[in-house]
């Protein structure tokens, strides 16, 4: 597929989730027996609780060729008109947490939640301990 077509792939995953509360989690054809050594660590807005989390959860390598990309939001809106019953009568997410596993421009695995707090040491280690478990990584 090409990274034009993971890019909709993901972007479709995202629209049929509609701002749920389960991960939408994608191990992509290339991560298929590849042997993962080391990862760096990009974390994007920087937020040094988020990076120091994840830290501690495995000794990241910056000159890895394969990159963990960490993105995280606070205090969004879900557009989706899917949910109006769900956001007029409930709490609503407000935060999400990603992680995109990538070597070069070859994506590996993508891993989406939506959150109703900022993303904390729970929830990073939720999402890292999956991450391991999909990918076999020590």
């Amino acid at each position: 597929m090409s990274k034009t077509g993971s890019f909709f792939t993901l972007l479709i995953l995202l629209l049929f989730a509609a701002c749920g509360e389960e991960p939408v989690v994608n191990i992509y054809p290339p991560a298929k027996g590849a042997k993962i050594e080391g990862l760096a660590l990009i974390v994007d807005p920087p937020d040094p609780n988020i990076k120091k989390s994840f830290e501690s959860l495995y000794r990241f390598d910056p000159e890895a060729d394969t990159v963990l990309y960490i993105s995280h939001k606070e205090r969004i809106l879900c557009n989706s008109n899917q949910n109006v019953q769900q956001k007029a009568l409930s709490r609503f997410p407000h935060n999400f947490l990603r992680m995109e596993l990538r070597r070069g421009a070859t994506l590996y695995y993508s891993y989406y939640i939506d959150l109703d707090e900022k993303a904390d040491k729970s929830d990073i280690e939720r999402a890292f301990g999956r991450m391991k478990r999909d990918l076999g990584l020590r």
